[in-house]
């Protein structure tokens, strides 16, 4: 796995979040966790954006229960060599990031998130682009 350097900083409500936040969609491909998840963190992790707190404390959760599930599988695809010592740190750094994320998503009816650099019109999959409104 590459150093952190070439990670774009992502600010999530008003709080930075550690480099490693913007490999949560990697997070999210290697955890069991829905088709619709893993297109939120893609999402996340490349464009700013803006979500429902709901939604965001929902995939979140889902996150966080997968990778805590699955640390010993995710140590193993991160890490380089048997004493990779880096793969900790990215599993620190993804629950720093989603706990952060948890507690910023309680109270507000929505979350708003900016990656520093990201070009807006990057092509990429980022889901079926269906959008589904619901009453609040």
């Amino acid at each position: 796995m590459k150093g952190h350097d070439n990670l774009k900083t992502i600010w999530f409500a008003g709080e930075m979040l550690p480099k490693w936040a913007q490999l949560l969609d990697l997070a999210a491909r290697l955890c069991p966790v829905s088709e619709e998840a893993r297109g939120w963190f893609a999402r996340f992790t490349r464009m700013s954006g803006v979500d429902d707190a709901r939604t965001v404390l929902a995939h979140v959760d889902a996150l966080r229960s997968a990778i805590d599930g699955n640390e010993e599988l995710l140590l193993v695809e991160l890490s380089r060599t048997s004493d990779d010592e880096q793969a900790q740190q990215v599993l620190r750094a993804w629950d720093y990031a989603l706990e952060t994320m948890a507690q910023r998503a309680h109270g507000p009816q929505t979350c708003t998130w900016d990656v520093e650099g990201a070009d807006e019109s990057s092509p990429g999959d980022y889901g079926d682009g269906d959008i589904t409104l619901r009453r609040v």
